[in-house]
């Protein structure tokens, strides 16, 4: 920072050349000036954090992995978008891990491992969450409801990126008991998939079940009817013809019935399904609805349905293999053409279901798409059925009167034969289905006994807690320097365009003195820091105007209270009196004056006492220790003090001291408390404002420096900035510049000390 002042005493013009590492500089000093709060926050940190380090609880980590497969549907929606798919996939893997982490998967987990440790007698004292000990010895296991919600935080479930697989990890002082708990919760959620994936075979063999042991019922109750007509001496035999239409018609009535039996299977799968979709979506049924009642897809169920059983009555009524084999050929070309009809159009529905569904409802569009188009079959097969049916009746009723009861009641026994038989052999099969039919979940990798603890990270915890330590002490040195509006270094008031005359250091060798006179510096100690700062004030005053009326009052003044105005003004008029200038220093703080302190004098006959003109100017005119520097004390304290400093008296008398000395150096009240400052400024020749670092607001001074410039620019001299920590904001120029500033004889006892030069 450069400055220079014009002829007529304006303020200073400075030219600032920026440098890249000012604000490193600046975040420095903060820090420098804040060393001691950061240290101690740095310290209270890593020992609060070698304490929970010390005093955290092992925890072992446990993990089983499981493959999660999607179910797979028909060939048609399989091959339809096969990105659509992997991002369908991915879906459902998220879906079945939102099933893990319910409650009531994790309530089924609780059961089953409190019943795991009780059942296998297991050690209960290597169960620390499950088990609660009371007066130390009894044991008390957890409710499976407070277990099941314990649960959530002991146990995470994460999926591999990318992949189908999911891992089940879970936490626990134990090891044992980490290991127990991944290795229940796999086997829990694989035990509730399969039960989940038969969910359908289940309520399928359940209907056939109670379906069988009703026909078993018809069908006693048919026989019994057929034994009653032969004990009561009917007809016994039937003759051919009639026979063979009883047997065709049995046949036929056993699958209708066994047609209508299916009907009301997919009924039941159709009405499940539809609930599901009626909580998620209605608009879904009618458009599924719509696509399954159109009259081409209804045309060729029907036909198919036709076909198949016009094929099954005349293979029915032939016996020759040769002939059979013919016509089950030609029936099962049509067939084919018909089906392959029938799956290309189901295949355009389901692909226009995949297109105009969410991707979150499309497994359930599909599976109802299913459900509905194998009901739709079905009804159509009891359709056709039934239409032969009427045909073939009315050649039953043709038969003689005397067969007709023993064809009909033969007719009943043979349909619910057939039927029982066919219902036993699908309630078989689905007994086979259901125990073949294993879930979508499978365990990879079973949980193993962890040999060492996962957390806590203890040499990550202390690395974390010493930058932690550091980052608030850094934080708060920044947020306090933030907060505080204080002025902190000479750079901050040249920012703001004020001329800086001197700073002055913490006067640190004060402490060495044994005098009272501790303030007066320049005189106790003249080789000192703060010695060499007035005396470099000293020049810079004698320099600031350069006008042919010269410069000789000066006004000592701050913003606040207690800035040390009072030990500037007397240190400074003491260097002026050592360059061997006649220097008056004037106590003109009539409120609560100090100079008579620092002197060790009393305060009256003072400055008040003359203008009263109660004594005389010989009688308040003092000498200090210095040959060339004498002072006048403010005196009685008057009731007004203000209008003193206005009068006529005070201003003649500082043009009668003015012409006595070379200097006359005017200590003063606060600017901004009271008027005194603003009067006396307005006589003296400059004004000078001190500021005390670390406790000057910023905006108070700069009222102040406003206030000044407004009496004119020539008034103002500058500003001092008063116990300024050089250390702490420069930090290692201040020991060139305090090694520099010290007595040749101090610095030859350090020197002796180091060993660096020998004792004269």
């Amino acid at each position: 920072m450069e400055t220079s002042t014009n002829g007529n005493g304006a303020s200073p013009q400075k030219i600032k050349i920026e440098h890249p590492s000012d604000n490193i500089k600046q975040y420095i000093s903060i820090i420098r000036a804040n060393i001691f709060p950061i240290i101690l926050i740095f310290i209270s940190a890593v020992i609060a954090t070698v304490l929970y380090v010390t005093a955290a609880r092992d925890i072992f980590k446990s993990t089983t992995t499981l493959k999660i497969s999607k179910p797979q549907g028909s060939i048609l929606t399989g091959s339809v978008l096969p990105e659509f798919q992997d991002f369908q996939n991915d879906r459902f893997v998220s879906n079945e891990i939102e099933v893990l982490k319910s409650f009531r998967i994790r309530e089924m987990v609780a059961k089953s491992i409190i019943d795991s440790i009780k059942n296998h007698n297991n050690d209960e004292d290597l169960f620390i969450t499950i088990i609660r000990k009371e007066d130390g010895t009894l044991h008390q296991y957890i409710p499976v409801t407070s277990l099941a919600k314990s649960l959530a935080g002991i146990v995470t479930i994460n999926q591999k990126r990318g992949l189908d697989i999911v891992e089940i990890s879970a936490e626990s002082p134990s090891r044992y008991e980490a290991q127990l708990i991944a290795n229940v919760y796999a086997a829990t959620y694989v035990d509730f998939s399969i039960s989940f994936s038969r969910r359908e075979l289940i309520i399928r063999r359940k209907f056939l079940d109670e379906e069988k042991e009703k026909k078993q019922r018809d069908l006693a109750n048919s026989e019994a009817a057929l034994q009653d007509y032969m004990q009561r001496g009917g007809l016994l035999f039937l003759d051919n013809q009639a026979q063979k239409l009883v047997d065709l018609l049995s046949d036929f009535e056993s699958q209708k019935n066994f047609a209508e039996v299916e009907v009301q299977s997919s009924k039941k799968a159709y009405d499940e399904i539809k609930k599901e979709i009626e909580r998620v979506d209605k608009s879904v049924l009618d458009y599924v609805e719509g696509q399954i009642s159109e009259p081409y897809l209804k045309e060729l169920q029907t036909k198919s349905a036709e076909i198949e059983i016009q094929r099954d009555i005349e293979l029915s009524l032939q016996s020759d293999e040769r002939l059979k084999g013919r016509i089950k050929n030609e029936y099962d070309k049509k067939l084919e053409s018909l089906k392959s009809k029938l799956e290309q159009e189901t295949g355009k529905y389901r692909t226009g279901i995949m297109a105009s569904t969410p991707a979150e409802k499309l497994g359930l569009s599909q599976k109802y798409f299913d459900v509905n188009l194998t009901l739709s079959q079905n009804k159509a097969r009891v359709s056709a059925i039934k239409k032969l049916l009427s045909k073939y009746d009315a050649e039953f009723a043709k038969l003689p009167e005397q067969s007709i009861e023993l064809a009909r009641l033969q007719r009943d026994k043979l349909g619910n034969e057939k039927l029982y038989l066919t219902l036993e052999e699908k309630f078989q099969e689905a007994i086979l289905n259901e125990r073949v039919q294993l879930g979508n979940v499978t365990i990879v990798d079973e949980a193993m006994l962890p040999t060492s603890p996962a957390k806590p990270n203890r040499q990550l915890i202390l690395i974390a807690g010493i930058v932690l330590g550091l980052a608030l002490g850094v934080g708060f040195a920044f947020l306090r320097n933030y907060l505080d509006r204080s002025i902190k270094s000479p750079e901050e008031l040249e920012n703001k365009g004020v001329p800086i005359l001197a700073w002055v250091p913490s006067i640190e060798e004060l402490r060495e003195i044994g005098s009272s006179q501790l303030e007066f510096i320049v005189a106790n100690k003249p080789n000192a820091t703060a010695s060499e700062s007035f005396k470099a004030m000293r020049t810079r005053v004698q320099y600031s105007k350069l006008e042919e009326d010269p410069l000789k009052t000066i006004l000592v003044t701050s913003s606040i209270p207690s800035e040390g105005k009072t030990t500037v003004a007397l240190n400074l008029a003491g260097s002026f009196a050592q360059a061997d200038k006649k220097v008056l220093l004037l106590d003109c703080d009539l409120r609560k004056p100090r100079v008579h302190a620092i002197f060790e004098t009393q305060r009256f006959p003072g400055l008040s006492d003359h203008l009263f003109g109660n004594v005389s100017y010989e009688d308040i005119v003092r000498q200090s220790r210095l040959e060339n520097l004498k002072y006048i004390t403010s005196g009685t304290i008057p009731p007004n003090p203000s209008e003193m400093l206005g009068s006529k008296q005070l201003k003649e008398f500082i043009l009668k001291v003015r012409e006595k000395y070379d200097y006359v150096i005017i200590d003063s009240p606060p600017y901004i408390s009271v008027t005194d400052s603003e009067i006396l400024a307005r006589i003296a020749d400059g004004t000078i404002i001190v500021v005390q670092a670390n406790k000057t607001p910023m905006d108070v001074f700069l009222k102040t420096f406003d206030r000044v410039i407004n009496l004119g620019n020539h008034k103002s001299l500058g500003a001092v900035l008063n116990n300024f920590n050089f250390r702490s904001m420069y930090g290692y120029y201040y020991n060139y510049y305090y090694y520099y500033s010290k007595p040749e004889g101090k610095k030859k006892k350090e020197f002796r000390e180091k060993g660096k030069i020998s004792p004269q």
